[in-house]
């Protein structure tokens, strides 16, 4: 069955388009067998691109169709697309998914799109599925962020997405673009005329009679085979015998078409359509007929509805009646004069709702009007207020442009501009040139910041910060203003790295008062950074004490803090704590919550995964952090997503994967004009060679980062993440000095980092061995393994690796062999081959002869594979699954199939087995 919940309704008449549904049809094949697609229809306005698309799903039995059409009088209604999607679904599978329906605005979309997923999933029971958006380029941003979310996410699932654009995609806005994108497999239809052979079949199907071949050349020649343009004038049979006229670029010549058939209609029925052409919507009749001032509306609309520029329904007892094309809209709205608009606006607004009254009331005026400008402001006040920033700022931008006095003007765009640069970043960086041509102000400066801080410049963001603060703090009346610009200039100094400027700023803000709950907990953190990249991380943790201790409990609006929180008890030595903080922050953005400060907390969160053991929860919080970027990532956070992402393959010998993050992380710093994004690249390299074993290759990565005096508060912050490869390399390509010295740097200010212990001791000792000392080598071995933490199997392997291979060196073989099994064992329950390689190296020079262990490339899965049994092994159902890696049921039931069928396994006890069995050690 299929089944159009929403875009009108389906299309009388249909000629043509053999190739094209054709090419529908083959990707619906596809569709049928487990693939995704993502299909693209793209022309000019009543071409016949939504009536292709609904031809070809109509065709398709046992398929459903969800069906949303955009509009601009809508787009800045969030979530208005994702709202109309849903309309269909029956209310009980919505109440699994606990969409905050009245207070939407404020979720993520990236919460709102890994719930759609389930949603969508839900709905693959009943058989394929269509998604189908008309008219994208009007889709409102939260929606186009939350569906590209969802649609990155299909794979495997039965569903085709068609995406109708209206003219040339490449002017659609980076977002719209993006989501255009946003699935692997894609096919571009672009739709032109129909061909001359096409129109006899329309023409006899519009009832317009037998044409000559000459009079279907000319019509032909004439429309250029546009669909509605050939529907406008088979529909007039006295537009056949008028004489031809030249060519013209379609829609200006259906305009004039259109024009003709209105100069035939009486008098009452061009006012009728004039009345629905300014209401752009469906309206019904008695009341359209009072508004247009038709006595007998039912008798007048007949001949609009002869014509095919009405629809009109009676079925329903109000009749509701619209115009049938938009294009036919607005050429009737493009003839009526500038007096004829302002007069039916002003009509217009007693027949729609007060939200869509604005628009009519702006229109009616022939004269700037400041009482209209001034209730606009107060309505976006409320509207920002509630979180509904895009609409908003529209409503400003209306205000601004009918404001008599200058100053009222620039206030008010101003305002607008840096609501668009919180919600909508790319509408807000549209409006640079005209924020540039306003008069001097802090609203002026800050806006520019804002849009400097959104491209990078931070440079630039910082210089005009401050200079808006200045200009703030002069008027009394502006300190709400001037405490945002205190907590913007903080935020900008944190990533610079001057932590003092970031409490300066951050605690004044703070002291004002005028700080929103969540502006205050943004703050707090910001300060709480700044104090770790001055006195350390316990410092840091102090000024976050406000926290509950219990993540669970911790306020929704403090996320930030929270993640932090895990973040510094990370850099403390407390990677317990560390992972359930992390954890619990993520867990409410899951549930709506946003993260101000972006995306770290997954970044942190995998490192503390990696150096707590879990390599395979690294997998599932890297690809969870990709799936948010790929919302609106901003490419300050790339550099360290991809040292997240890759720190497991680097570690696993998966090289090419390895490699194209570190490649990707040095891409995305070398854009930036700060330092601390290129030494999370640098890490990303540095553990590259670390697996190849190439310390010159380690040591040169973080060269720039071993002299002290270059470090920024920011790089010394995380020095207990990057200083042990740096020493690792210094070892390794023999530059023993400056290892020693990059030792002591760590002890002194990481000693306290229980985690590190074992490195500290395994570096040194190492060092000791490369300076020709063995005693003194086996002496701090043996120390590190009385005395060092066993928290973090990664350093804890190292040392016993080290350990293991001096006493094999200096013949005393069992204890040497008892030490490289431990390090074997724990390399194994981490599937890191390079390092599982080099302990069987050893143990085969100390006469034990390792055997290929079947159960290590029974595990040789692909990454998707590997994230489904890691889950599985924890007791984890299907959806619970699907939820957490953000994937349908059914994709999780597809490579759980492939693992079975891999490995020749029938059930998930058998699974379990196989991986219990790859991390216990080889007999002996």
């Amino acid at each position: 069955m299929t089944s159009f919940l929403a875009g009108g309704p389906e299309e009388d008449v249909f000629v043509g388009r053999g190739a094209e549904l054709a090419r529908l049809a083959d990707v619906i094949t596809r569709v049928r067998q487990g693939q995704s697609w993502l299909v693209t229809i793209e022309g000019e306005s009543g071409v016949g691109k939504t009536a292709l698309a609904r031809r070809s799903l109509a065709s398709t039995a046992g398929l459903t169709a969800f069906w949303a059409r955009a509009d601009p009088s809508e787009a800045d209604l969030a979530y208005g697309i994702v709202e109309q999607l849903l309309r269909g679904i029956d209310r009980r599978v919505l109440a699994r998914y606990p969409f905050p329906v009245g207070d939407v605005v404020k979720s993520s979309p990236f919460a709102v799109g890994a719930q759609l997923l389930g949603v969508l999933g839900d709905q693959q029971a009943g058989g394929p599925v269509a998604l189908v958006i008309d008219d994208v380029q009007w889709a409102d941003r939260r929606s186009v962020e939350a569906l590209s979310f969802m649609f990155r996410r299909l794979s495997v699932d039965a569903v085709v997405v068609i995406l109708v654009v209206r003219g040339d995609r490449d002017q659609l806005d980076e977002p719209a673009r993006r989501m255009l994108l946003s699935m692997a497999q894609r096919r571009h239809i672009s739709l032109s005329g129909l061909s001359v052979a096409d129109v006899a079949p329309l023409a006899a199907a519009l009832g317009a009679g037998p044409l000559s071949s000459d009079a279907i050349g000319r019509l032909h020649d004439r429309t250029g085979g546009h669909t509605l343009y050939l529907q406008t004038l088979l529909s007039d049979a006295e537009s056949l015998e008028r004489p031809g006229r030249e060519t013209a670029a379609v829609p200006p010549s259906l305009a004039a078409a259109i024009g003709d058939q209105l100069a035939v209609l009486s008098v009452p029925t061009r006012s009728l359509l004039e009345m629905l052409a300014v209401v752009n919507g469906r309206m019904p009749l008695a009341l359209l007929g009072g508004a247009a001032e038709v006595a007998e509306p039912s008798a007048a609309i007949e001949p609009a509805v002869r014509a095919g520029l009405a629809d009109l329904s009676p079925g329903e007892p109000s009749r509701p009646v619209a115009i049938r094309h938009r294009l036919q809209r607005d050429a009737i709205y493009a003839g009526l004069t500038a007096e004829r608009r302002r007069e039916l606006h002003a009509r217009a607004v007693t027949l729609v709702d007060e939200a869509s009254a604005w628009a009519h009331r702006v229109a009616a005026l022939d004269r700037p009007d400041e009482g209209l400008a001034t209730q606009l402001e107060r309505t976006a006040g409320d509207e920002a207020a509630s979180g509904r920033l895009a609409l908003a700022a529209t409503h400003l931008q209306w205000a601004s442009d009918i404001s008599p006095a200058r100053a009222d003007r620039e206030r008010r765009l101003l305002t607008a501009a840096l609501h668009l640069m919180l919600a909508e970043e790319t509408r807000g960086l549209a409006l640079r040139s005209a924020v540039q041509a306003t008069g001097p102000s802090p609203l002026r400066s800050c806006a520019l910041g804002m849009m400097a801080f959104s491209s990078g410049q931070l440079g630039e963001a910082e210089q005009r910060f401050s200079e808006a603060l200045a200009q703030a703090r002069i008027d009394p009346g502006s300190q709400p203003l001037a405490a945002m610009i205190a907590n913007r200039l903080a935020g900008t100094y944190t990533l610079l790295g001057d932590g003092e400027k970031v409490k300066t700023f951050g605690r004044w803000a703070l002291g004002t008062g005028c700080l929103d709950a969540a502006a205050a907990s943004q703050t707090r953190t910001l300060i709480a950074i700044a104090v770790s990249q001055l006195a350390g991380p316990r410092a840091a943790l102090a000024e976050l004490g406000h926290l509950d201790a219990d993540p669970a409990r911790v306020d929704p609006v403090d996320v930030d803090g929270l993640s932090f929180r895990g973040v510094f008890r990370l850099l403390d030595g407390d990677l317990g704590h560390a992972v359930t903080d992390m954890t619990a922050s993520l867990r409410m953005v899951r549930k709506g919550a946003t993260i101000t400060l972006g995306l770290r907390a997954y970044s942190y969160l995998a490192l503390a995964q990696y150096l707590a053991g879990a390599w395979d929860d690294v997998l599932l919080t890297a690809e969870q952090g990709f799936s948010a970027a790929a919302i609106h990532s901003r490419r300050y956070e790339l550099p360290l997503l991809h040292l997240a992402a890759g720190c497991v393959p680097a570690g696993r010998g998966v090289a090419g994967e390895a490699e194209r993050h570190a490649r990707l992380a040095e891409e995305a710093a070398a854009s930036l004009d700060y330092g601390q994004e290129r030494l999370y690249a640098a890490m990303a390299r540095a553990l590259v060679c670390q697996a190849s074993g190439d310390y010159l290759g380690l040591a040169d990565a973080l060269g720039h980062w071993q002299d002290d005096s270059a470090l920024d508060s920011r790089s010394r912050m995380y020095a207990a993440l990057w200083r042990p490869l740096l020493a690792e390399g210094l070892v390794g390509s023999g530059q023993f000095e400056q290892a020693a010295g990059v030792l002591e740097q760590l002890r002194a200010e990481n000693g306290q980092v229980s985690y590190l212990r074992p490195a500290l001791a395994w570096l040194a000792g190492w060092l000791a061995e490369q300076r020709g000392t063995p005693d003194e080598a086996a002496r701090i071995y043996q120390r590190g393994e009385d005395t060092g933490g066993t928290e973090s199997p990664v350093y804890t392997a190292r040392l016993l690796l080290a350990h293991g291979r001096l006493l094999r060196r200096t013949g005393q073989r069992r204890p040497a062999v008892e030490r490289l099994r431990r390090a074997n064992d724990l390399y194994l329950a981490l599937r890191a081959a390079p390092f599982i390689a080099r302990t069987d190296e050893e143990l085969a020079a100390c006469g034990l002869r390792q055997e290929p262990a079947k159960r290590r490339s029974a595990l040789e899965m692909t990454g998707r594979e590997t994230e489904v049994a890691h889950l599985i092994e924890q007791g984890m159902t299907n959806a619970e699954i699907a939820a957490e890696l953000f994937i349908t049921p059914k994709a999780v039931e597809y490579h759980l199939g492939n693992i079975y069928a891999k490995f020749g396994l029938t059930g998930r006890q058998q699974l379990r087995r196989l991986l219990g069995d790859s991390r216990r050690p080889a007999p002996a």
